[in-house]
């Protein structure tokens, strides 16, 4: 198991990947919306689908946004989150679930 100690004597971008891989929510957001003609849902309705709270799935999209796996869009007060297809992080993780 890695320990805090271990973690910091890792490369950056090794800590970035052992984050990223390591959220459950940051995958069921990934499975949710590629399963999606548009690729694109409303933040309401993602957190209804993944029976989850605001709070949660709203760090794991702010996670996901800085390292450009999903766009947000929003239209007036209507937060729309669209997976970005061509992200490396996302063809990696989507060909891990054999999608």
């Amino acid at each position: 198991m890695l320990t805090q100690k271990k973690l910091s004597n890792l490369p950056d971008k090794v800590k970035e990947r052992i984050e990223i891989f390591g959220k459950p929510c940051v995958w069921s957001i990934l499975a949710y919306l590629s399963h999606l003609d548009v690729k694109t849902i409303n933040i309401t309705a993602l957190i209804r689908e993944l029976n989850s709270n605001y709070g949660y799935i709203s760090k794991c999209i702010e996670l996901m946004k800085s390292l450009g796996m999903v766009e947000e869009v929003k239209l007036g007060r209507v937060r729309l989150i669209k997976l970005n297809m061509e992200n490396d992080y996302v063809k990696s993780m989507l060909m891990l679930l054999n999608m």
